[in-house]
């Protein structure tokens, strides 16, 4: 996982954290999973130690993370990294989120349900804020403070109040398979970004559950000998599946990554708002993660240790990488030194198999024993045997 905030950079995967600041000369903050306390009272460990679900504060100046183990971290990023709380899940995460005002922490579980950790108050307990009858899998608390967004395995989009989650103030439905991604762009006022398995972006209204555009990522023009020579085709089993939507600080950008797929799809949002100029920057490589840093900088996380980190800025009309400064072969060294702890947490490909729906054709086989029972009945008569008339007719 890459994340940016406020010139803040932090990577994340298997069992180590790797964070600091853009443009400082500052040592990277290093933290190993593997050094916290594995259980609480009456819970079994998990045999692995992987990072499931990260994110950065609205300010920059708090960061969380969880992990197989169902433990909540909650780091200080100012003025240096510290590590202030854990605390223990019911359950292991699928997503996270902080409060605009930066007091909450918001865990969603595999269960549906969706607790709040205090920022401030380390060491208290989470609270249940909702749940949903569905797996969870992404959820965003809204600029105003007003609403929490929720988003499941179901195809549902849910608009819930923050102060009453009891009370749905709208559905965003549209989607024919699971929903993975939810994004606010900056300066967007009650618009929403969604990605899902059936290869779709769509913009939302979301107070109000209207779709705005929906945009089919296969439909975004890809060179022609890029198609072939590096991604081949998709096989129909991941159908352009969204699992990363990442918007700029000011909102206009959006990259998108699909899985499976050797590049990132970029999208403009314009004050009309609709999504325009779509764009198709191949990569020699399947991007792990990406993350804006500005409209014109987009940092790019990549499973190879030889060249983990990669810096794309938008010049001469096209995106292009840049050469590592450095501090980017800084960052880059210190990747490769927990590379051992972190590549097993990276995966490429087939990462939401387990979400799609089974297709199961059950009237076949009720026609073909229907069919057997008449032929049964038909034989029975013509011997002479005893049958039921009325059967027969009904047949």
């Amino acid at each position: 996982m890459l994340h940016l905030r406020c010139g803040l950079l932090a990577v994340a995967g298997g069992s180590r954290l790797v964070a600091g600041r853009i443009r400082s000369d500052e040592p990277f903050f290093v933290f190993d999973f593997g050094s916290l306390e594995r259980r609480p009272p009456g819970q079994d460990p998990s045999d692995q130690e992987k990072i499931l679900a990260a994110a950065f504060s609205s300010s920059g100046e708090y960061f969380a993370l969880t992990d197989e183990n169902k433990r909540l971290v909650l780091f200080k990023t100012s003025p240096s990294w510290e590590k202030i709380s854990v605390r223990w899940l019911s359950r292991r995460c699928t997503a996270l989120a902080f409060s605009p005002c930066d007091s909450r922490v918001l865990v969603a579980d595999k269960s549906g349900d969706v607790f709040s950790f205090s920022v401030k108050a380390a060491q208290e307990d989470g609270r249940l804020e909702l749940g949903h009858l569905s797996m969870l899998l992404d959820l965003v608390a809204a600029l105003d403070g007003r609403h929490i967004i929720t988003c499941d395995r179901d195809e549902k989009i849910r608009v819930s109040l923050w102060g009453a989650p009891h009370v749905i103030t709208a559905f965003c439905l549209g989607h024919t398979e699971f929903v993975s991604q939810l994004v606010l762009p900056a300066g967007r006022e009650k618009l929403l970004l969604s990605g899902s398995g059936d290869g779709t972006l769509r913009l939302w209204r979301y107070e109000t559950g209207q779709e705005l555009q929906n945009c089919r990522i296969s439909s975004i023009p890809r060179p022609e000998n890029d198609q072939e020579d590096k991604v081949g085709p998709i096989p129909p089993s991941l159908g352009f599946a969204v699992f990363r939507i990442r918007c700029c600080p000011r909102g206009e950008k959006v990259a998108v990554l699909c899985d499976g797929v050797h590049g990132i799809y970029l999208l403009s949002i314009s004050d009309s708002p609709r999504l325009f100029q779509p764009l198709y920057v191949a990569l020699p490589y399947v991007p792990v993660d990406v993350d804006f840093e500005d409209s014109t900088s987009l940092w790019v996380f990549s499973a190879i240790k030889e060249n983990p980190i990669e810096l794309l800025q938008y010049r001469e009309q096209r995106w292009q990488p840049v050469p590592r400064d450095d501090r980017m072969k800084e960052l880059s060294e210190v990747i490769r030194g927990s590379w051992e702890q972190m590549e097993g947490s990276v995966v490429l490909e087939n990462r939401f198999s387990a979400l799609y729906k089974a297709v199961f054709d059950n009237m076949a086989s009720y026609l073909q024993k229907k069919e057997a029972r008449i032929q049964t009945e038909k034989r029975k008569f013509s011997n002479g045997q005893e049958g039921s008339t009325a059967k027969i007719q009904k047949a």
